[in-house]
């Protein structure tokens, strides 16, 4: 029987683009040498549309394919994952209604909320380590190979044909750079994670995971933290993914 999984945890998330990027990375008084630097691949078979417009099937289909590296870190140390996230999430057979761990890769099922409406989408991914140079061939070769058995078990379970991978073409770099900070008053560390391409777009996402049933509350915190530091929210939600895959599909001989 398929149904909808159960989350049990929402990301509440709150995002800033192109010059209010800049005023909240300011406000916060980031540093790049002191957040983790990783390099952001996205995966989708874009076409043009009407006019001067971009189609992204995978992800107008609720899939999205994400592979990150370290950027800098030693290279003993460089570690590499690659995301299957179905978002919004469809209804999936039971195998896939629990959350589950196994050594090297996360299945989890959690609530999107992004700010300011902070609408819940229900979000499923399977998040799997990958050896740092298997990450470097797949930018180059593409995923033939990349992805793991249960994550090919888990598009197949949303519907998405393993033959639907063939063709994909890569969207990227993505030049990100993750802090963590404590903030007075909220139950655990904020995640602040930065986001530039050549095309000089800019976003700045600050996240924060909680329980389903605190989730109201902590969006309060959250927005009335960012008020402390000068920060208002925008007026419109996160729209990242998106806007950062067309401009990248943008470049490619379409």
């Amino acid at each position: 029987m398929r149904q909808l999984p159960t989350a049990t945890a929402a990301e509440i998330k709150i995002s800033f683009a192109g010059g209010e990027a800049g005023a909240a990375f300011d406000a916060l008084e980031l540093d790049r040498e002191e957040g983790r630097a990783r390099v952001i691949h996205f995966w989708d078979r874009p076409k043009k549309a009407a006019g001067a417009g971009i189609s992204l099937p995978l992800l107008d289909s609720g899939l999205i394919l994400r592979l990150r590296r370290d950027a800098e870190a030693p290279g003993s140390k460089r570690k590499a994952d690659l995301t299957v996230k179905l978002r919004p999430c469809p209804p999936l057979p039971g195998s896939w209604q629990e959350e589950r761990e196994e050594e090297d890769w996360e299945f989890r099922a959690e609530e999107d909320r992004a700010g300011p409406a902070f609408t819940p989408v229900l979000s499923v991914s399977l998040e799997a380590e990958r050896e740092f140079g298997a990450a470097l061939d797949a930018e180059r070769r593409g995923l033939d190979g990349t992805l793991i058995e249960p994550q090919l078990e888990l598009l197949e379970a949303a519907g998405a044909a393993v033959d639907d991978l063939d063709g994909l073409m890569a969207l990227g770099p993505v030049r990100a750079v993750k802090w963590k900070q404590e903030w007075d008053g909220l139950p655990d560390a904020v995640a602040i994670e930065e986001w530039t391409t050549g095309h000089e777009l800019r976003f700045l996402e600050v996240s924060l995971r909680a329980d389903l049933g605190e989730a109201a509350g902590i969006q309060d915190l959250l927005g009335g933290a960012l008020g402390e530091r000068g920060l208002t929210l925008p007026r419109s939600g996160e729209t990242k993914t998106r806007a950062v895959l067309t401009a990248l599909a943008r470049d490619l001989e379409l």
